[in-house]
Parts: structure tokens; sequence; C-alpha cells
């Protein structure tokens, strides 16, 4: 009965969307500025909350002990992840904000004035170091979108694309690299902040600048070359490198599985891999929308409790098993034939989109499809309420500007300046 109420939203939301199918283009515009301003005051409350709980502001934090989980200080441990954030999930928080720094960098209905820029520009760098505070991988759907809409978007003619494209890219891979390695580091490893004193670390964040830097330079080539067919030589190359990568990936797993230390990092590619097994079981019809919860009593009952450790120190046989991957979970709870229609979905939203050449709608669509591998999100209220708002939203802004640009067409269209048949309104002698 839960999982059919949890799913109930699906339907309703968009349903009760369509009684807003006349709201104008400005109550839209007030709309998304509205969920700015709220992003940016809830962040600050959050912080202001925070600060005050452990001592930020008066000094106190300097004589708490080093925290238990990460053996990192209490200040440090304090200002991350869901610590930041107790009273909201700090992952789906992120994707708030890393939607509404693509309104602030992607909407052109923001005034032409200096001192409005300026503020921009300044809540803008705010959200990306929040971002960064909440280790999200949104951190890395923001940045990857933002290098290919630059990437798109320029035309590499001026000596300020290549400084721009490249930039964002270092900028991206740095944040992207410091973040992966923080998850990578667990309570087994030590301190959550990292001094690059590894080497084996320090060689791997070389070879990413090295791979990401070749692989800009060599689509700007293929984009100045190939012209027209470029986007179809990329789209195929990036195929193949996400292939070889996914490949890679897997070796890896299977190379280092057990020499794994606990971390963010290995308890969700635990997860994957215990949603693999019982999908292997049930892979037609899965076991059931409230059924999930109970499979991981059935693994390994000959280890006992100790079967569990590697979904993290507290998981009990009566805990909810959380994939952390939207597809894999509908996978679990209903079979294959969920699974497709999602696929089916993104894909049917991804054109609409690409066709109403709506970036800020696409940035969206992209942001929360990477965040379906991360977690439930479609599953979830929070999940649910805000991206089936706002993909009604921006799908019905970008039917009324195709309409209007339509109607603005043919109103200036040579064709409804010549009077195709001169004799009827030819007035008598």
């Amino acid at each position: 009965m839960k999982g059919i109420l949890t799913a109930l939203p699906l339907l309703s939301i968009p349903l009760a969307m369509t009684t807003v199918n006349n709201l104008p283009s400005w109550q839209i515009n007030i709309l998304k500025k509205v969920f700015v301003v709220s992003c940016l005051i809830t962040s600050l409350i959050y912080f202001v909350q925070t600060g005050i709980r452990i001592g930020l502001f008066d000094g106190s934090y300097r004589f708490k002990p080093l925290s238990s989980a990460y053996h990192s200080s209490y200040l440090v441990y304090n200002l991350t992840y869901h610590q930041l954030t107790p009273s909201i999930h700090a992952v789906f928080f992120s994707l708030y904000i890393a939607f509404a720094v693509l309104i602030l960098l992607f909407d052109t209905e923001w005034k032409n004035v200096l001192p409005v820029k300026i503020l921009q520009v300044l809540i803008i760098v705010y959200f990306l170091l929040y971002l960064i505070m909440l280790t999200s991988a949104m951190n890395f759907a923001l940045y990857s979108f933002t290098i290919a809409s630059v990437f798109f978007r320029s035309s590499f003619k001026k000596l300020f694309h290549y400084i721009l494209f490249f930039g964002l890219i270092i900028a991206g891979t740095a944040i992207t690299d410091y973040l992966l390695i923080v998850k990578y580091i667990g309570p087994d490893i030590g301190d959550i902040i990292y001094r690059f004193d590894s080497p084996s670390i320090n060689q791997k964040i070389i070879i990413s600048y090295v791979i990401v830097i070749i692989a800009g330079a060599a689509a700007i080539i293929i984009k100045l070359s190939a012209k027209k067919n470029y986007k179809t030589i990329l789209f195929i190359s990036f195929l193949i490198a996400t292939l070889a990568g996914l490949l890679y990936l897997k070796k890896s797993i299977d190379k280092n599985s057990s020499d794994w230390k606990l971390n963010n990092i290995s308890v969700r590619a635990s997860y994957g891999s215990e949603a693999i097994r019982i999908i292997k079981k049930h892979p037609f019809l899965g076991v059931g929308i409230g059924d999930k919860k109970y499979n991981l009593i059935e693994r390994n009952i000959e280890f006992g409790d100790k079967r569990y450790v590697e979904f993290g120190a507290s998981t009990k046989p009566d805990d909810i098993f959380n994939t952390h991957n939207q597809f894999l979970d509908f996978w679990i709870a209903a079979g294959i034939l969920p699974v497709i229609c999602l696929i089916l979905f993104f894909i049917d939203q991804f054109s609409k989109a690409l066709r109403y050449k709506n970036i800020l709608y696409l940035g969206l669509l992209y942001c929360f499809c990477l965040f379906c591998f991360t977690d439930v999100a479609m599953m979830v209220q929070r999940g649910q309420i805000f991206f089936l708002f706002f993909i009604c939203l921006l799908e019905m802004e970008s039917r009324k500007k195709m309409l209007s640009s339509s109607l603005t067409r043919v109103k200036n269209s040579p064709l409804r300046r010549i009077n195709i048949f001169p004799f009827i309104n030819k007035k008598p002698q």
C-alpha cells in the first residue's frame, strides 16, 4: 500500500499541472525567480542553523572532539554532506541548487542591468561553493552540462571561447576529482580532507586532467573540421568512450572489490551488485512493490549479521533495501516493463527539449537523469514534486514560445504583403 501511495504523484501532479496551461510568460518567470530566491534563503537558514549548532560563530567548535565517523575535525565533518542540512536530504537539496544555478546561467529573462548581473554572479558563486560542501554528484552534472553548452554554443573563432571552455574543463575536473577522493575516504582510511599526500591518487588526478584536456581539444578539432557532421561523430565517440570506461570500471571493481574499505563508493557499488543479484532471480516481474525490503534476509545466511556489513555498519536484516538507483529500483519492484517505460519517458522528454531548443529544460532533464543513477528520485515526494512540476512548467513555456515565434514569422512573412488576387480588392472605376 505504501508503495502504491508513493507512486500516485507520478499521475496526479501532471494532471494537476494541466490547469495552468494559460499561465502567462511573466508569471512563469516569476515562479523561476521565486525558486532561486527560495533556494538562497533556505540554504542560508540551514548554514546559520548548522553554524549555531556546532559553535562556528562563538568558536566553541575548537573544543569539540574529532568526528567518530571520519576521524576528521569536528568543524569539517559538520559542514559537509548530510550534517550540513540535517533536516533535508543533502543530495536532493544539491539537485535544487544545481537547477537554481542553471536558471541563473541560462534563463534569458533577467534584466540586463549591471548591478543585477553582479548580484547574479555572486549568487552563482555562493551556490557553487554550497554544492562543494554538499559533496554531491550534482557537481559533476552541473559542470559537465555547462561545459557541453559552452562547446555547442561557441564558434571557437575567438580566444575567449577557448579560455572559457578549457577553464570550465579544468575547474570541473578539479572539483569532481576532489569530491571523488573525499567519497573514497572512509572511516578505515582517515581524515575527510585530502592533503594530496598519496602518490597513486595524485597520479590518477594528473591522468584525468590529461584525458579531459585531450578530449576537449579533439572535440574542438572535430567541430571545426567536420562542421555539419560533427555532432554525429561526437555522439559515436562518446558512446565508444563510455563503453570503454564502463568495461574498465567493471574490471577494476572485480579486481579490487575484496580489498575495498568501507566508504561511500564501495557501499554504493555493493548496493548495485546486490540489486543485480536480485534482478537475476526475478528479471521479468520483479519481487513485488512491497517485498523488495525483505530480500536482504535471503543472502548468505550462514554468515549471520556480517552478511550486511558492506551496506553500512548500521544495516540490519529488516532494513528497507535502497538500491540508490531508480532504474534498478523499478526493476526489482515490478520487473523490466517499468524500466523500459522510464527510459522511453526520458527519451521523449529529451526529444521535446531539443525540439523546443530550451536549454533550461534540457539541463533539468540531464541533471535529473544522472540523479536517477544515484538515488530513487522518482519514488520520493521531494523528487517527484520538484521534477514533474518543472518539466510540466518548462514544456508549457516552450510550447508557448514556439507558437508565438511561429505566429510572428507568419505575420512578418513577405507572402502576407503580396496581394495574390489583386482583382478582388480592386476598386470600381
